[in-house]
């Protein structure tokens, strides 16, 4: 699997385990370092495979009503299902 993938799912996973809450990219990014999952993983590079991920109809964003700036991501219904047919239990 490439790592553009990784990512991608690595965002979906996340997206996916918290939701209805929802995820920054320097926060996704963050956990999959921690996690060791994806080795230097950057906020530069999940904000990308987010974008990608929200023209697909995966995710989407979601807003800070405070900060309007502040991209964050949450799962779509659309997404759920592509998690579950992947074997992801809701």
């Amino acid at each position: 699997m490439s790592r553009t993938e990784l990512i991608r799912n690595e965002i979906l996973d996340q997206c996916y385990a918290y939701r209805p809450g929802s995820r920054d990219a320097q926060r996704m990014a963050r956990l999959a370092n921690k996690e060791g999952e994806i080795v230097g993983a950057t906020a530069a590079e999940f904000e990308i495979e987010c974008a990608y991920l929200v023209g697909k109809g995966l995710i989407a964003e979601d807003r800070d009503a405070i900060a309007q700036a502040h991209k964050r991501y949450k799962v779509t219904s659309d997404g759920i299902d592509h998690m579950e047919r992947q074997g992801f239990s809701a």
